[in-house]
């Protein structure tokens, strides 16, 4: 993941070389395919199935993930790091645990809580950041790290559960040339190996591979299932954003491969041959990486990432995207940030302050603008990539709140042909008391984004591949089942069988979603947040309804969540008039005073949660008459005083209830 990863020199020089590096002619032959593509029908894709109780080996064909059944593949889920020092060290700095406490029982309940919730949430695939200086030594051969344990009991768990997962092998988050000293990551000097000679570097390919062998063929210590024999996981994501060399450096070690290469192919030092240079780089590498892995036995589809909307641009060719095209690589991913080049202008400039953001940027143009500009990430739909399996490795909106967002990003993963979506990232729930991010979702902290998050998910599931992406109107979009508006902040979904919103739904939501025949025939869930015509609920926390058994209504309701402390700053909220207060922290100018007052704070309460008030509720929908209300205390039902019963109103608070 990149957080704000551009300054205004790179900036400057990614525009030059927009300007200065005329693309292959092998990019315009693909903007010309994409136009002449949007102009046919959108083509029909086989009907996706749910999940059968056993997991199915997922492979690819004719450019999609499909199941040993041969259905297509539609999996919807989170990033879930809780095998990373960036995340144990997160719990250290808030208190919460210390070092010696990561190998105990105590850490593993902390993972199977946040397994629980992503399930709640209706995850069925997990992706894991792998960051080799945690997990290998240099010549590959796996560390005896509580970092490796922690992945395979959480790789174990999945299995249990019935989720997908999958790895990005290589990464270099966390590492330094400190911490590197004797890793994969290490290189022949003793310092740390840079990204940009991964691809090159013939003895770094084979030590990493020599370490993803070991990965995928290692006995897991708690159920002694190995990696490449278990169908659940479901992708080898080679490398998390890959960065390959932009332009000839000659104090570089890949200086020397590229003369090579030059002198054999009898070609001159130029910006063009440089860049000819680097996509047979890149094939060789996708082509050797994908004969290792078949060659060792293992049949779970690879892929390579094409990193974030602009990421053409921003490497000053497609060199990466025509070597992907023309290798053996059977899957492709990318990411999509919305507000990030947003959040990167709040960072910098004093006058602006970040938690306002979020409700002054429309994000809806964004996602039009990816869809159709090719150097955006308009190459995702084209013929020739169509011919790829595609997945999301990461996505969401930088530094917000709001939950209208997640809907439409769902419907535009679909038209750029994703199969597998996963949210970066996924904060434990013992963590969340503590975080103050621009990226987070979690299932009590953030309710309002958990509704919007599950929504998108059946929105994922339901819409075909390569349907056209357009929106109703520049800040709103009302489409199958789904209303969203930057007006509202807000979404809401309905379909046969479920009804979900993340606030109270405004009448234009109702309008659009709640036909009269939906209402007659009901909903088997609604999954909510505030009020909505069949049920009103006064309290800040999700509530889930579940309607299915005729004979009783089960309701499950989170606890009320107040952020004492900004989400995404973690400097004090905004008083009434939606102002920072008079004693707040001085406003920062740039990434290092941002990460600075947000580090300070990490100890300090940043969210908490209430659980013993009481909040009245009203279920306004049919219900056999004289029904009553308890609420499960310890495994016993206990009678709730109802003030009505038509419709049924009672006074509630987080936990569970039935009524009958």
């Amino acid at each position: 993941m990149k957080l704000l990863v551009f300054s205004f020199l790179s900036l400057f020089i990614f525009t030059s070389c927009e300007q200065r590096i005329k693309l292959p002619q092998s990019t315009k032959t693909i903007e010309k395919k994409t136009q002449e593509l949007t102009e046919k029908k959108t083509q029909k894709v086989v009907k996706e199935v749910p999940k059968e109780k056993e997991l199915q080996r997922i492979y690819v064909k004719n450019g999609r993930f499909v199941y040993e059944d041969g259905s297509d593949v539609s999996l919807w889920g989170v990033n879930y790091q809780v095998s990373l020092n960036y995340c144990m060290n997160r719990f250290v700095k808030a208190g919460i645990l210390d070092w010696n406490e990561f190998d105990s029982p105590k850490y593993y309940r902390i993972i199977d809580e946040g397994l629980d919730e992503i399930e709640k949430l209706g995850c069925d695939v997990v992706r894991v950041h792998l960051s080799p200086h945690e997990l290998a030594n240099f010549d590959g051969s796996l560390k005896q790290s509580d970092n490796l344990k922690i992945l395979e009991y959480l790789m174990a768990e999945c299995r249990k559960r019935k989720l997908y997962y999958y790895f990005a092998f290589l990464n270099h988050l966390g590492a330094t040339k400190k911490n590197a000293w004797g890793t994969l990551l290490e290189d022949r000097d003793g310092g740390l190996l840079e990204q940009t000679e991964w691809f090159s570097d013939q003895d770094f390919i084979k030590r990493s591979q020599n370490y993803i062998k070991n990965m995928l063929i290692k006995k897991n210590q708690f159920d002694g299932v190995r990696m490449i024999d278990d169908p659940a996981f479901c992708l080898i994501e080679l490398v998390n954003e890959p960065e390959t060399p932009h332009e000839d450096k000659p104090d570089t070690k890949y200086h020397k491969v590229y003369t090579k290469w030059l002198k054999k192919q009898g070609k001159k030092n130029n910006d063009k041959n440089f860049q000819l240079w680097r996509r047979d780089m890149v094939k060789g590498y996708l082509d050797s990486m994908c004969n290792f892995i078949e060659g060792i036995g293992c049949k779970t589809p690879v892929g390579w990432s094409h990193k974030w909307v602009q990421a053409m641009k921003h490497a000053g060719s497609d060199a990466e995207w025509q070597a992907s095209l023309s290798s053996k690589i059977p899957s492709v991913s990318f990411s999509t940030y919305p507000t990030q080049s947003v959040v990167y202008q709040y960072v910098h400039d004093p006058k602006k302050d970040l938690r306002k953001m979020d409700k002054v940027t429309n994000s809806l143009p964004y996602l039009n603008e990816a869809y159709n500009s090719l150097i955006h990430q308009g190459w995702a739909n084209s013929s020739e990539f169509r011919k790829k399996a595609h997945f999301i490795y990461e996505w969401e909106l930088h530094a917000t709140m709001t939950s209208y967002m997640y809907p439409a990003m769902a419907k535009y993963f679909r038209a750029q042909g994703a199969q597998i979506a996963t949210m970066w990232t996924y904060i434990p729930p013992r963590l969340i008391n503590y975080a103050a991010a621009q990226h987070m979702l979690s299932l009590k902290g953030t309710p309002a984004k958990s509704a919007s998050f599950i929504a998108a998910g059946k929105i994922f599931r339901d819409t075909p591949l390569y349907q056209q992406f357009t929106t109703s109107a520049e800040d709103a979009d009302y489409f199958k089942n789904t209303a969203l508006d930057f007006k509202h902040l807000t979404s809401a979904y309905a379909d046969d069988e479920s009804l979900i919103y993340s606030g109270d739904m405004p009448d234009s939501y109702t309008k659009h979603l709640l036909t009269s025949q939906k209402v007659a025939r009901g909903f088997d869930e609604i999954i909510g947040l505030g009020s909505s015509p069949l049920v009103k609920y006064y309290g800040s926390g999700l509530y889930f309804i579940d309607r299915s058994n005729k004979d009783e209504v089960t309701i499950e309701i989170m606890p009320d969540t107040e952020w004492v402390r900004s989400p995404v700053t973690g400097g004090k909220m905004l008083n009434e008039n939606g102002q920072a207060p008079k004693n707040d922290d001085p406003p920062y100018s740039s990434n290092k005073e941002y990460y600075s007052n947000m580090s300070k704070y990490r100890r300090q309460l940043s969210n908490k949660f209430t659980f013993h008030k009481e909040h009245a509720m009203k279920l306004d929908f049919d219900l056999p008459p004289n029904v009553q209300v308890y609420r499960i205390e310890r495994g016993r039902e206990v009678l709730v005083k109802s003030e009505k019963n038509s419709p049924l109103k009672f006074m509630a608070k987080p936990g569970k209830y039935v009524v009958k």
